[in-house]
């Protein structure tokens, strides 16, 4: 069972896009990969709650709004 709500990634990939960041800027401070980075927004690897609240700490906003 996911702690994550069933839009997360649509509400991710929102917030990504309202905050006008790049990939490589996000992978930068979640010290992984651009192309990660990419992956998870493109919903071909799992979006995992970690990586959720990783996201969402680089982007300035509160994670809990992607939980259930």
């Amino acid at each position: 069972m996911s702690v994550l709500r069933n839009d997360a990634l649509e509400m991710l990939n929102a917030e990504v896009k309202r905050s006008g960041v790049k990939n490589r800027w996000i992978a930068q401070k979640m010290g992984i990969s651009e192309q990660y980075v990419s992956l998870i927004l493109n919903g071909r690897r799992k979006l995992t709650a970690d990586k959720a609240i990783a996201i969402a700490k680089a982007l300035g906003v509160d994670y809990r709004i992607f939980l259930k």
